[in-house]
């Protein structure tokens, strides 16, 4: 046992380490290889807990419901069937993967409560350590004098970076609802440290400068607190009440606020005037190649801010490909960009939204199953948080939550961030 609870937190330690570093792919691989192989054997040791398969077996039939359609796409709808069953590969079953991986964690930790907190304390470390280094990196730039855009830590960018950050947040915001309402501990530290941590990753969020993040984050600490009041309801005095609710609209208001200040937005006036002109992709083609036809002008005879303008171009065209293409054009990390190249013979790459590309990719059938999959395991997080308060449904209900509004704006259903989110929410969900 002494091994076994030394060797299953390094490994996983490690592989949540690894996952956003770049150029680590095959490093990646055998990390997963290695826990997919390691706990699947104390999983298989163990036992899988029959009692909670009925819970599980609504989002399993999904996913293997919406992995013959990514196929079926493939094989008899996309014109291009190689390119396809390659992203599906590469992407996909990569993703399952990681599911699996977490749900045997789950499996193999759920009755030893010392390697069950020793595997949370690696994961948590792990997510830690990303996001000091950004702190780290500000306050060595801060103290040389120099100043800084968006601060990128260890991964490809501020992007990337800030999507480890929430994901340490859900860790810290159900570990302190937690102990607020279940009156224990998962995590073995004290209070100190979980407030130094959390502010830590507040410094992390600060310097990354995410307008995404921040927006995500107050929405989260909104959901949360709406939580703890709705489960307060009965014990809290109506002043109490009122004043609870006054408070989360102050922070998530703030929090939204923060968010519009941040000095990759754009004013509100700005904003109103760009949406017509980005709308108008026929006439305005900016969006296609910005170097090739140049942004469009505001009526101050400034360009257009390029990421408002681009978003709201990509988004309407995204939506166009989709009524061209219901069933889908086949499964891809850049299928926006791989049907504008056909359609236009120019533009490349994704359109900054996962779920848009997903439903280019995999259709309107394939979309409704991926939001079912979300659907179904909010259920099993809303059911065992009612019930039991239990610290591994908030934090699947957090993780939800923070994929599902960050995949709306943000390119995360695919590479290592769906990994790790499918890793995540298997464990949780077993958990």
């Amino acid at each position: 046992m002494k091994k076994i609870e030394i060797i299953g937190p390094v490994l996983l330690g490690l592989l949540l380490f690894v996952w956003p570093i770049p150029h680590t792919v095959s490093l990646r691989d055998i990390l997963l290889a290695l826990n997919l192989c390691f706990f699947g054997y104390l999983a298989w040791r163990r036992g899988w807990p029959r009692r909670n398969l009925r819970d599980l077996s609504a989002p399993a039939v999904i996913l293997a419901a919406l992995t013959a359609w990514m196929y079926f796409v493939a094989v008899f709808v996309a014109s291009e069937t190689a390119w396809s069953l390659s992203e599906i590969g590469s992407q996909w079953i990569r993703g399952l993967a990681a599911l699996i991986a977490g749900a045997w964690v789950a499996v193999a930790v759920r009755t030893e409560s010392d390697l069950k907190q020793k595997a949370l304390l690696a994961i948590f470390i792990a997510l830690l350590l990303h996001v000091l280094y950004v702190d780290l990196e500000a306050m060595n730039i801060w103290l040389r004098d120099q100043s800084f855009e968006r601060l990128k830590g260890l991964t490809e960018g501020p992007d990337k970076s800030n999507y480890l950050t929430n994901i340490l947040f859900c860790f810290l915001l159900a570990e302190f609802f937690q102990r607020i309402m279940g009156k224990k501990r998962v995590l073995p530290f004290g209070n100190g440290i979980l407030t130094t941590a959390i502010a830590v990753a507040l410094v992390s969020v600060s310097v990354e400068r995410m307008r995404n993040g921040v927006a995500v984050l107050a929405l989260l600490l909104l959901v949360l607190g709406a939580f703890y009041l709705f489960e307060r309801r009965k014990r809290l005095k109506k002043s109490a009440l009122l004043a609870g609710v006054f408070v989360l609209l102050v922070i998530t208001l703030g929090g939204l606020g923060l968010a519009a200040m941040t000095k990759q937005s754009t004013s509100l006036k700005t904003l109103i005037e760009t949406v017509p002109i980005a709308w108008d992709t026929e006439h305005h083609q900016g969006w296609l190649d910005e170097k090739k036809y140049g942004l469009p002008l505001l009526s101050t005879g400034e360009a257009v801010d390029p990421s408002a303008y681009q978003r709201i171009a990509w988004f309407k065209q995204g939506l166009l490909i989709i009524g061209e293409h219901p069933l889908g054009i086949g499964f891809g990390r850049n299928a926006y960009g791989h049907v504008i190249k056909a359609k236009y013979g120019v533009g490349a790459g994704h359109s900054h939204s996962g779920l848009l590309d997903l439903a280019i990719g995999i259709g309107v059938p394939g979309t409704l199953l991926w939001l079912g999959f979300f659907v179904s395991l909010m259920r099993l997080a809303w059911k065992r948080s009612r019930a039991a308060h239990s610290h591994a449904a908030i934090l699947l209900m957090l993780l939800l939550l923070d994929f599902g509004l960050r995949m709306v704006v943000d390119s995360v259903i695919r590479d290592h961030m769906l990994q790790q989110f499918m890793f995540l929410a298997g464990l949780a969900a077993v958990l």
